[in-house]
């Protein structure tokens, strides 16, 4: 596991060279693998499944072991759909990924000057942005995302609590054949259904 207190220098244009590496990227599909640690550094949870993202704000994260759960954005709504418990929870895409790293992928690539400062460090081929929320209400204190030959590699996520998510990707597809039925959902019959959207 890489470290995620990355040692990191301010540059002017470090925002700017994230956006760069993140431009290509108008739509993504991955493999991921995905781990949470207490503030110890002792593992509490870990999943795996497979994500797709198209801006704007379009997203299938599905994660599938150990409990199948899928979260559907069409840029306007978020589904997100728990088999286990036959629930389908329905949120404003803008409040809920707002803020949120995900949106790194799917959003407006000029807000990340707005919503962060940017740190970049450079080793051999790897290239290490820190992100530091410039909002006192975000869930995060840092965000470190890596690029590998300049595909995206892994997130790394420190909560408020200093508990970190390692977000490990494989499988990089930067030009996947996707149209928009990945982004939409269907609610199956016989769950129930929280709408939060009004």
């Amino acid at each position: 596991m890489v470290s995620l207190s990355v040692s990191s220098v301010k540059a002017a244009n470090a925002d700017q060279n994230l956006a760069g590496l993140l431009s290509p990227a108008e739509k993504i599909s991955a493999n991921f693998s995905q781990k949470l640690f207490d503030a110890d550094g002792f593992e509490m949870d870990s999943s795996i499944g497979r994500f797709s993202v198209a801006r704007p704000k379009q997203i299938l994260w599905h994660t599938t072991e150990p409990l199948e759960q899928k979260v559907v954005s069409n840029g306007k709504v978020v589904w997100i759909y728990d088999p286990d418990l036959a629930q389908v929870i329905i949120e404003p895409a803008e409040r809920l990924l707002s803020g949120s790293p995900i949106a790194l992928f799917s959003g407006n690539l000029s807000d990340i000057q707005e919503h962060y400062e940017v740190a970049e460090e450079y080793r051999a081929n790897r290239a290490i942005f820190s992100l530091v929320p410039t909002s006192k209400a975000s869930l995060f204190r840092e965000i470190i995302i890596i690029f590998v030959g300049g595909v995206p590699d892994s997130i790394a996520l420190t909560d408020t609590l200093n508990q970190k998510t390692k977000i490990q990707f494989s499988n990089v597809n930067l030009s996947p054949a996707l149209d928009d039925a990945p982004f939409d959902f269907a609610v199956p019959a016989d769950v129930d259904v929280i709408n939060n959207v009004r």
